[in-house]
C-alpha cells in the first residue's frame, strides 16, 4: 500500500525540528502530552485522545514536554490517491503543492478510537492488503474526513508569481542554493526571498530545501537507494550531514526508515 505510510512511536522523548510533509498526515496521541506548534495554529499543548490532521506541505512541530514521554501514531496519506478518494469539491484545496488548509486539532473519544482501529488494522498481519484498503477507505471517508473543518487560509498575493518560480527551480537543483543565488534567478532581493518563504512556509528558505530534501531523500529509501548515494544525490556535504538533518525531521535514521518501508 504505497499510498499510506503509518508509525508508531511508544514512550518517546525525541523531538523534532519544524517541518512539513508532502502528504495529508493525521496523528493521535496515546500516552502523555504534546506540545503542538506551527506558524499557522496557536501553540498548544495536546493530550491522550487528541487527533490532529496535518495538511501538506505545512510547517509544524509536535514534541513532548520537557523531561516527559508520550506516545503517539501518525499517518501520511499520498496526495494522487487522497485525490481519487475525495469529493471534486476538496480536492482543489487538499492536494496543493502550496499550503491551502489550516491544521485542526480534534478532541472526540469516538474518532481517536476509529482511527486507532484503523491504524491497528494496517499493522495487522492476518489481514490481506485489500481488507487493509477497505479499511482505510471507510475510516476516512465515513468517520475522519467528514469530521474536520478544513478551514481555508487567507490568500497570499504576496510576489506570488516569485515564489512558485523559486519552489520549480529548488525542486529541480540538484544542490543547495544560496540566498545570493535564490535572489539572482528570482530578480527580487534577499530579505524578500526570507520573507516570501516563511510568509507561505513558515519556513526560511535554507529550511525549505532541507524539508524538501528530506522528503526527496523518504522517496528514495523506499526505493531501495543507499543512503550514501542519496546523500550524494541531494547535495549533502557528506554522510553524517544527512543522516543528522534526516533525523532531526524525521525521528529516526535514514537506515532505520528504509528498514521499515
Amino acid at each position: 500500500m504505497p499510498y499510506v505510510e503509518t508509525r508508531k512511536a511508544c514512550q518517546s522523548r525525541i523531538c523534532y525540528k519544524s517541518h512539513s510533509h508532502t502528504t495529508f498526515s493525521i496523528g493521535a496521541v496515546d500516552q502523555g502530552q504534546s506540545c503542538f506548534s506551527s506558524y499557522l495554529h496557536t501553540t498548544v499543548n495536546i493530550e491522550s485522545g487528541s487527533i490532529v490532521s496535518i495538511p501538506a506541505n505545512i510547517e509544524h512541530s509536535c514534541n513532548p514536554l520537557p523531561h516527559q514521554t508520550w506516545s503517539y501514531q501518525m499517518m501520511h496519506l499520498d496526495l494522487d490517491w487522497l485525490n481519487q478518494l475525495l469529493e471534486e469539491s476538496l480536492t482543489d484545496i487538499v492536494c496543493q503543492q502550496r499550503p491551502k488548509l489550516k491544521p485542526e486539532i480534534i478532541k472526540n473519544p469516538e474518532i481517536y478510537q476509529q482511527f486507532c482501529f484503523l491504524n491497528d488494522s494496517l499493522f495487522d498481519s492476518e489481514r490481506t492488503i485489500l481488507e487493509k484498503e477497505q479499511t482505510l477507505v471507510e475510516t476516512l471517508s465515513q468517520i475522519i474526513f467528514p469530521s474536520l473543518q478544513l478551514k481555508r487560509l487567507d490568500e497570499k498575493n504576496y510576489l506570488e508569481q516569485h515564489l512558485k518560480n523559486l519552489v520549480d527551480i529548488l525542486s529541480r537543483h540538484e544542490h543547495f542554493l544560496s540566498l545570493e543565488q535564490l535572489s539572482r534567478q528570482s530578480g527580487i532581493s534577499r530579505y524578500a526571498v526570507i520573507r516570501l518563504f516563511k510568509r507561505n512556509f513558515g519556513l526560511t528558505p535554507h529550511a525549505f530545501q532541507l524539508n524538501l530534501r528530506i522528503n526527496q531523500a523518504r522517496e528514495r529509501l523506499k526505493q531501495g537507494k543507499t543512503v550514501a548515494g542519496i546523500a550524494y544525490d541531494l547535495g549533502f556535504s557528506d554522510q553524517s550531514h544527512f543522516h543528522r538533518v534526516f533525523k532531526s525531521l524525521t525521528g529516526v535514521t535514514p537506515k532505520q526508515y528504509q528498514s521499515g518501508c
